[in-house]
């Protein structure tokens, strides 16, 4: 037989080949000054595999068979041909055409199924939904002429395979498109000598603007570290007027010293216009507490109590009776309602179980300034004690990357990231403008909040008249309009907790010694119990904050 190129004498031979169930492979090509003269293709089984390791230890499987099926094809140079000249048709191995459409030779990706590929693995969809959508599409895995085998190869040979500094070349060339697109994007990048990424800073203009809002208090969390450079991820998290975590920033860092966290917090104040959060919320890291010092000296630091609280364990387990210490400390940090008796407890505390001398409780007392509630509660922060804001937007961020996701990858699932969160705040927006939650009671009080609160922040009001049920109001010393009272609150069946209130007639003003509205924004229980005990019908418009407002416009 005589085909006019080369190519067509192969492929005529491999649509012979997949039709008997085998498969091919070219083994031998003669040129002559680089123009090809004759080639050899044979089964795939020809050859026999030779291999130093024993065959019992040999695991892999091998294909040698020394199959003697082959063509031999030539070129006629007079008349500009290729002819083939000999042919072996015969195997030394059974042939089976219905397996040959899973070999290797004859399976492909599209043009279109590549691009699908991609645009899934932006979004990040797994492989193996990917694949499962390609055969519901074809109406069946045998109607594929790939397997998903093939879908995972392309993704880690096409997709993924890129090396650091290609990777953060592409990294940098991603955050000046969106700049170009937006202006008020913001980025900052600071590579190392071998272009790598050693900093990198960056947040959205819907971001910044949400920052007016919601950027009053901020949890920033260094814990999430999903990428293959093992770079520092680190996420500047607010919370929206329904309670839901919503994402300012986020960086990247090769190192969590003193002067990288100090490069970070003069890119948020650049970013920010020179605005500083009231509130920050981090981690018990050193370098992070003197870097945020330095920049931001008027900003209020918290560190995560749920950090602390998760050490005791590991902490004091050497001495006798660590449960009952874990649990009397547990007791101390959260019942104490002021300062003094902070103070007063944690050092009976330390002499009762013979911690007098135990270094890292020292150490806390020493920072009780800034993990303590009771130290800390008179400021706002948004209802966050610990950075759990921030792990949830990590748990939400694991939707869409892997460990093993590129710089590109990562930073184009930030973005959807952001519009998974931002359709979230569409819907409970949409919610509280077309829904009404009923109030319970006959209270004045309670419809006030029900007309202004979104639903998750009126639902946290309800929670806290419910509460009051349980609580038994008396009035203490009164004079002038100024009122004290006691609030017992039964919070189990041998427990009272008891709360101290005060009531300005005159200035329309009441607090409770507990601060949950001073660091919520939500009214407590102890403090509806004095205003109906006052019979106030109206609260003041203090206590109403445009912060959970449902009517916020962004």
């Amino acid at each position: 037989m005589t085909f006019t190129t080369l190519e067509d004498a192969g492929k005529f031979y491999r649509n012979y080949a997949k039709a008997a169930g085998f498969s091919t492979r070219v083994q031998s090509t003669n040129r002559k000054e680089n123009e090809i003269k004759n080639q050899l293709i044979t089964c795939s089984r020809e050859g026999k595999w030779k291999s130093k390791i024993s065959p019992t230890e040999k695991t892999n499987p091998t294909a040698g068979l020394n199959c003697p099926a082959r063509i031999y094809i030539h070129t006629l140079k007079d008349v500009g041909a290729w002819m083939i000249s000999k042919v072996v048709l015969d195997h030394s191995h059974p042939c089976c055409p219905s397996k040959a459409e899973v070999f290797k030779q004859y399976r492909e990706l599209s043009l279109s199924i590549r691009r699908t590929i991609e645009n899934n693995e932006e979004a990040g969809i797994r492989p193996s939904k990917t694949y499962q959508s390609f055969v519901a599409a074809a109406g069946g895995h045998r109607e594929l002429n790939f397997i998903e085998k093939d879908v995972r190869n392309y993704i880690t040979r096409e997709v993924r395979n890129v090396s650091e500094q290609e990777d953060a070349k592409k990294f940098g060339k991603y955050l000046l498109r969106m700049k170009e697109k937006n202006q008020n994007f913001f980025f900052e990048l600071e590579l190392k000598k071998d272009q790598s990424i050693k900093l990198a800073f960056w947040a959205d203009a819907r971001s910044r603007a949400a920052f007016e809002y919601f950027g009053d208090v901020i949890s920033f969390d260094t814990t999430y570290n999903t990428n293959r450079y093992n770079l520092v991820c680190g996420s500047f998290v607010g919370v929206n007027h329904h309670g839901q975590s919503t994402l300012l920033e986020y960086s990247l860092m090769k190192n969590e010293e003193i002067e990288s966290f100090k490069w970070l917090f003069q890119c948020w104040l650049r970013c920010m216009g020179g605005n500083a959060p009231k509130g920050f919320l981090t981690d018990q890291c050193a370098s992070m507490k003197r870097a945020l010092k330095a920049c931001m000296p008027t900003t209020m630091h918290r560190w995560c109590i749920w950090h602390i609280m998760k050490k005791i364990p590991s902490k004091l387990n050497g001495y006798k009776g660590h449960a009952d210490i874990e649990q009397e400390m547990s007791q101390v940090v959260w019942n104490s309602h002021s300062k003094d008796s902070f103070d007063r407890n944690w050092n009976d505390f330390l002499l009762n179980f013979g911690l007098a001398d135990n270094k890292w409780l020292l150490d806390l007392y020493e920072d009780r300034h800034i993990w303590v509630p009771i130290y800390l509660d008179h400021h706002f922060w948004a209802g966050m004690r610990s950075t759990q804001s921030s792990k949830s937007m990590h748990s939400f961020f694991n939707k869409f990357i892997t460990r093993n996701s590129s710089l590109i990858q990562f930073v184009k699932q930030y973005d959807n990231c952001l519009g998974s969160r931002e359709q979230a705040e569409r819907e409970s927006d949409a919610a509280d403008f077309h829904t009404v939650i009923p109030c319970p009671t006959k209270s004045s009080i309670e419809a006030q909040f029900q007309d202004v609160y979104t639903h998750q922040k009126f639902r946290e009001v309800q929670a806290q008249f419910r509460g009051k049920a349980n609580c038994i109001t008396k009035l203490t010393n009164s004079a002038l309009g100024y009122s004290v009272y006691e609030v017992g609150e039964q919070v189990s069946s041998s427990i009272f907790n008891k709360f101290v209130v005060t009531y300005d007639s005159v200035a329309a003003e009441v607090k409770c010694q507990c601060l949950l509205f001073e660091s919520r924004g939500i009214l407590c229980r102890h403090a509806l119990s004095v205003l109906s005990f006052e019979q106030v019908s109206q609260v003041s418009p203090r206590y109403i904050l445009e912060r959970w407002s449902k009517k916020v416009k962004r």
